[in-house]
């Protein structure tokens, strides 16, 4: 039996002086009872009660162990009371990991939002594209962004971000505009360092159903898509970039679509969480605000502190 349950019943039988009185109040068979206060003894290599026909008493090492089990049963319970007022309440510290590139501009508002909704809520936000454990790490909540994530996690898909080939309309005026992705051999590429999915670019035709993974000339590697956006918008080959983040430059002429006939593969923005199950509340509420956010178009675009002067664009024939 359960040592905390043999616990509770041990200390019934000594306040009633009874093994069916304690029964009855613990709705339980005398039998049981009596067996769960036969397997304590055992197991404690004491004896707690004096047992006769006529009634029940604690020995004096009983006297004792019902003092200690009255301090155990009543740190459980304070402990049970404590979990499920704060299991209730929206309050508490969340720490949540996220992209660097998605901190600042994207998530910052949302998290505002949320903190303002429930001001007993503080978030410890940890920016980085590497995922921490979350049993090492501490994380509560991680977001993070990917074509798979390894099949161990535990993760909920709230959007995708879509993609796409860019480079200065500079770059392309001396190197040209590539027609087809078999032509980016012959171009410069800023390629992801992240893994070999994130290095290898891969092409679909809407119409044709074409599908391509070129071979690409890689000038310059960088871990993190700030470092791609610098290196596009100052000439140095194209980069395959998210569209909410290069669209501001498109529009600022400062970068131009190459191959916008053609879809690359969008990753998927994921939240990732240590188990499906007993969640805090301020951490399921959290993952319901964000995914509402995502899942709605809701969440604001990204922006990069990158400036250049501005160019025109070049249209090649």
């Amino acid at each position: 039996m359960d040592r905390l349950k043999a616990l509770e019943i041990f200390a019934a039988v000594a306040e009633r002086n009874s093994f069916t009185r304690a029964a009855a109040s613990l709705d339980l068979s005398t039998p049981v009872v009596t067996r769960a206060v036969q397997e304590l003894e055992q197991s404690l290599g004491l004896r707690l009660l004096q047992r006769s026909t006529r009634r029940v008493a604690l020995t004096r090492e009983g006297e004792a162990a019902l003092a200690r089990a009255r301090g155990v049963l009543g740190a459980y319970e304070t402990l049970m009371h404590s979990s499920r007022r704060h299991g209730a309440e929206v309050a508490g510290d969340i720490r949540f990991s996220a992209p660097a590139s998605f901190g600042a501009a994207r998530l910052a508002p949302l998290l505002a939002g949320f903190m303002a909704q429930h001001p007993q809520v503080r978030i410890d936000l940890v920016l980085g594209d590497a995922l921490e454990s979350m049993d090492d790490g501490g994380v509560d909540l991680a977001l993070r962004i990917a074509l798979v994530l390894p099949e161990q996690l535990v993760a909920r898909r709230i959007g995708e971000v879509p993609m796409g080939v860019y480079a200065a309309p500079g770059y392309l005026r001396v190197r040209g505009l590539p027609r087809h992705p078999d032509e980016l051999a012959g171009h410069d590429c800023v390629v992801h360092s992240g893994p070999s999915s994130c290095r290898a670019w891969q092409f679909s035709h809407p119409v044709t159903q074409e599908c391509t993974q070129p071979v690409l000339r890689q000038a310059l590697r960088a871990n993190h898509v700030e470092a791609l956006m610098a290196a596009a918008l100052l000439g140095q080959g194209l980069a395959v970039l998210p569209r909410v983040l290069a669209e501001p430059a498109v529009a600022r002429g400062e970068l131009q679509p190459v191959l916008a006939a053609w879809d690359c593969p969008a990753p998927g923005i994921f939240l990732v969480y240590r188990e499906r199950q007993h969640q805090p509340l301020r951490v399921r509420k959290l993952i319901d605000h964000l995914a509402q956010a995502f899942e709605g178009g809701g969440a604001l675009p990204l922006q990069t502190g990158v400036a250049v002067q501005r160019a025109q664009p070049v249209l090649l024939h």
